[in-house]
């Protein structure tokens, strides 16, 4: 399971930390993939490092990323 989001540049640097951070210190099951900064939004892609997402990694992404 992989998936987009579309958001504003602000919220995409602070998903884009966030998937940084839990690269080198946790064990999350998702990894960040493209990410498209546009006029207006960006694009940030999350993977699935082993073919799943587990719901719980996906709340804590965004309750970081908005923490920040």
């Amino acid at each position: 399971m992989d998936f987009t989001i579309t958001t504003n540049r602000e919220v995409a640097e602070q998903i884009i930390k966030q998937c940084n951070w839990d690269e080198r210190c946790s064990k999350r099951s998702y990894k960040l993939g493209k990410i498209d900064h546009y006029d207006g939004y960006s694009d940030v892609q999350i993977l699935a490092k082993d073919g799943q997402i587990k719901p719980s990694d996906i709340f804590w992404l965004g309750r970081f990323s908005a923490i920040q």
